[in-house]
């Protein structure tokens, strides 16, 4: 085995076959998860598409793309761990993180885990952690420290970190499941009308 191979392999949870036939973007996001989830970082869970697709005639579908979908640049930059940056950041936001914080780890239990949120043995001690760390963060909101993740935003966002994140038109809900939800109100502003087209 090539020493680089064997190098990706022991950061990359992957054996060498699979280090060699992934794309890079996939080994980069492999790579990111692993750091995630050695510095306890939620991310959410990549959306997996069935192997075969069919259009409404019922031909099979050999590939399927979208065009039109905007990703706004929050501050283009690099941030690193061992330089201070300063953060200013809005407590009515980490407010609301606490107050939803049962229906959020609700949801990622239930929902993306698939297990029962009465069997978690330790899930007041980790809702009790979160939210510390959350107040913590609400309570001092400008702050100069350095940043845990290496972050480097270039104004844009390649497709497979839309579709990992969960911004492709089958995560947009339609009118109907808007008119059903309770938040739906115009003071909620949670709409976010995105003019996709579909080619297939």
């Amino acid at each position: 085995v090539h020493m680089f191979i064997f190098s990706l392999c022991t950061i990359i949870p992957m054996g060498p076959e699979d280090v060699l036939r992934k794309g890079s973007g996939t080994l980069c996001e492999a790579l990111l998860m692993v750091e995630a989830c050695t510095k306890s970082i939620v991310c959410p869970n990549k959306q997996i598409d069935p192997h075969a697709k069919f259009t409404a005639k019922g031909n099979l579908l050999e590939s399927e793309t979208y065009i039109g979908g905007k990703v706004e640049c929050l501050e283009t930059g690099v941030y690193r761990s061992d330089i201070e940056y300063k953060f200013e950041m809005k407590p009515e936001g980490f407010q609301s993180l606490i107050d939803n914080v049962d229906r959020d780890m609700t949801f990622a239990i239930e929902v993306e885990g698939g297990m029962d949120r009465r069997k978690i043995t330790n899930y007041d001690e980790v809702r009790a952690e979160i939210i510390e760390k959350l107040e913590l963060l609400r309570d001092r909101p400008n702050r100069m420290e350095k940043p845990y993740v290496y972050h480097i935003d270039v104004g844009a966002m390649y497709p497979n970190i839309i579709l990992t994140n969960r911004l492709q038109p089958s995560a947009i809900v339609d009118d109907a499941t808007c008119a059903a939800c309770d938040f739906n109100q115009e003071r909620n502003n949670c709409k976010r009308r995105m003019q996709w087209v579909w080619r297939g």
